[in-house]
């Protein structure tokens, strides 16, 4: 009876030992901001306090000529071993005179071209993004942001990823980022 009960506990150590947990988006970036990468034991980001549905739907504003539109959903997906909550972006982007940018309003989540979260900073969204000019350089971090007193009013900026753009690539040089690198307003439609 008593090796039972020992092998029983065994088990049971062994178990607890390989539990996976369920962690709230939130909390990656203390993993990022720690360099220690994600512990094994970690499954899935989850959203468990709806950070995400404030974002959901669409969101218009104009920047230096350039008329915007975002459209947020949020989705699950397993781009790697753990189970992300995740905003995805898709937008239409059009000049002064209402020439069409860009439109990825129907490429699908596996395109490279819709944005998709990376992680959530207490107060903003970080997503990666990718333009059809990527190798050009039209990419880099989009941040989002809620205004403070507004949840109607959203910031948003890009950092670019500065990388040397080789000539025999990009015959006219590294190509015009589509997103402002200052802070620009939309406001939900």
């Amino acid at each position: 009876m008593k090796k039972i009960i020992i092998i029983g506990i065994t088990i049971a150590c062994i178990s607890a030992c390989k539990a996976q947990s369920v962690v709230p988006i939130e909390k990656k970036i203390d993993y990022i901001n720690a360099g220690i990468g994600i512990p094994e034991s970690v499954t899935y980001f989850k959203d468990v306090n709806g950070i995400r549905d404030k974002y959901v739907g669409t969101w218009r504003g104009t920047y230096e000529g350039k008329n915007y539109e975002l459209i947020f959903s949020k989705i699950t997906d397993k781009p790697s071993r753990i189970t992300q909550d995740r905003l995805v972006m898709r937008y239409l982007i059009k000049d002064a005179n209402g020439r069409i940018l860009e439109d990825t309003r129907a490429e699908t989540d596996k395109s490279g071209y819709v944005l998709k979260s990376y992680y959530y900073d207490k107060t903003f969204f970080v997503l990666s993004y990718g333009g059809r000019q990527f190798d050009c350089g039209q990419r880099g971090e989009l941040y989002v942001m809620l205004t403070k007193n507004y949840d109607s009013v959203m910031e948003l900026f890009l950092i670019p990823q500065r990388d040397i753009i080789l000539e025999k690539d990009c015959p006219n040089g590294a190509a015009a980022q589509l997103f402002p690198e200052v802070k620009m307003r939309l406001t939900r439609q």
